[in-house]
């Protein structure tokens, strides 16, 4: 039998053993541009562009989770999200969590907020809208999570 490379399941304490850890983001797009949040802790990567949201819980609603997310982080109030995701994808993470990688499942929601007034907090110290060009031209300072988002960002989506 031909081995592969491939490891056995590792374990992590931080959520149970699965092929995903599922992330919830929001896609706030005003004139073609998405709203991305600076989070300060990602600049020992020098990535600090993200999409707001985060990880769902296990056995939390999704859009329960990515409401819940962008009011801890942001301090925002979500007035609409989308039923589908707009955009999905996976990212393989290095080293984290107690693993040495492991794989997170994207998902992206268009949404709305009640009114733009973001309360600056640990994991967002400020919020900026990106054209698609300038997300390009930036692209090392976006999180590697959202990079993928560079090609699938489509501005007509939001038309």
């Amino acid at each position: 039998m031909e081995d592969t490379g491939n490891k056995a399941p590792q374990d992590s304490p931080h959520f149970p053993n699965a092929f995903y850890r599922v992330s919830v983001k929001g896609l706030c797009v005003k004139d073609g541009k998405v709203l991305l949040t600076y989070d300060q802790s990602n600049t020992m990567h020098g990535d600090p562009w993200e999409l707001p949201g985060g990880g769902l819980d296990f056995g939390e609603n999704i859009i329960d989770a990515l409401k819940r997310e962008i009011h801890e982080e942001m301090g925002l109030t979500v007035s609409h999200v989308d039923e589908k995701p707009m955009y999905v994808w996976p990212v393989k993470r290095g080293s984290g969590r107690g693993m040495e990688w492991f794989y997170v499942l994207i998902l992206a929601y268009r949404i709305e907020f009640e009114h733009m007034d973001f309360t600056p907090t640990k994991e967002c110290q400020e919020i900026k809208f990106f054209t698609l060009e300038d997300m390009r031209q930036n692209l090392p300072q976006i999180s590697v999570q959202i990079r993928p988002l560079v090609e699938l960002f489509n501005p007509v989506d939001f038309a």
